[in-house]
């Protein structure tokens, strides 16, 4: 049965940053044989160049601690044409579907604050006591308001009992950064506009990669919410190779198809959420009505692909596509106090 699949091509994507790399080192060796033809003091000045360049090229991504870093950009679409999903058949007798140990989730700058109890002074405090009586309160001094007298606090419990902080968007690992950072905005926005494929999931974060045997896995979900499961789950995990010269990406992922009326076929299970490492329980809107969702079918996504940096990577699926991106990232030096000890 010949197939379809959906390809890089079809997202018009911009050309891979890194095709050229392996050209250059040849570069460099003919720009020191031009150096001998060069007059003598921009010699000196091309030599000290091209020295410095070597350095900077040659480990960008080593942290003051040794550790390597990424920055590591994931979007994940569904594919919706029926003829590709129906190409492939799972068997629920047959699927393994589960989370690894040690899952933790991307840290999320909405964590910080709680948004909600800011935009409006609880019922039990009187107004006068957050604004000036004299004037109409508008939401602007309620929210400042709110924010001097009880401050930022912890959004999920799983922060409660640390101290709090905000995020450092350049030294923090397993961040969500703001999607105006993002490479593949040009890519999403393709995906939005396309009939025929969904943007379920999108991230971005930086990280020490480190060996399999320590790699943390990450939890995903996106798309719809049916109850508390979503129609993307489960986890990707980024780690270096064998060898420590490539990263690795392991994607363990499932996408699921809900319905209303049970079938003979749906004899579905998916695996609960897990709550551990910050993970919370998506809960439905309270002004959604309760409905019970059984599962109709399952795709299955686990692949795993050994990724040149700064180069764009596909893995491919009849049901759904995933687009990554990894380069290095060099996290910066924290900046020392300036403290007049005079």
């Amino acid at each position: 049965m010949i197939r379809r699949f959906f390809t890089l091509p079809d997202l018009r994507l911009k050309p891979k940053p890194g095709k050229n790399e392996h050209k250059m080192y040849r570069v460099s060796v003919a720009y020191v044989s031009a150096v001998n033809t060069i007059s003598p003091a921009r010699n000196r000045s091309l030599t000290l160049m091209l020295i410095l360049g070597s350095l900077c090229l040659g480990n960008p991504s080593l942290a003051q601690d040794g550790s390597r870093w990424f920055q590591i950009e994931v979007s994940i679409f569904s594919n919706e044409a029926p003829a590709d999903r129906l190409g492939e058949r799972w068997q629920a007798d047959r699927t393994l579907l589960a989370y690894p140990e040690n899952l933790r989730r991307l840290d999320q700058l909405s964590d910080l604050l709680l948004l909600e109890e800011m935009k409006f002074p609880s019922t039990d405090t009187p107004l006068g006591d957050v604004v000036a009586p004299a004037a109409e309160p508008s939401l602007q001094q309620i929210t400042r308001e709110l924010i001097l007298a009880m401050g930022p606090r912890p959004l999920r419990p799983a922060h409660a009992d640390k101290p709090f902080r905000f995020y450092d968007l350049a030294r923090d690992a397993y961040l969500n950064l703001p999607a105006s950072t993002s490479d593949f905005q040009q890519t999403n926005q393709v995906l939005r506009r396309s009939g025929d494929h969904r943007l379920l999931f999108h991230g971005l974060w930086r990280q020490a990669v480190v060996a399999e045997t320590d790699a943390s896995p990450i939890y995903i979900n996106g798309g719809l919410q049916y109850g508390q499961q979503h129609e993307l789950q489960g986890s990707i995990t980024i780690r270096f190779n064998d060898n420590a010269d490539r990263v690795v990406v392991d994607a363990n992922l499932w996408l699921a198809e809900f319905g209303l009326v049970p079938t003979a076929d749906n004899n579905w299970t998916l695996p609960p959420v897990p709550t551990g490492a910050g993970i919370q329980i998506d809960s439905p809107p309270a002004d959604e009505p309760s409905l019970d969702y059984t599962v109709t079918r399952v795709f299955q996504f686990t692949q795993s692909r050994d990724m040149r940096s700064r180069e764009f990577h596909y893995l491919d699926h009849p049901a759904m596509g995933l687009v990554i991106l990894v380069k290095p990232y060099e996290v910066p030096p924290v900046p020392l106090a300036d403290i007049d000890f005079q």
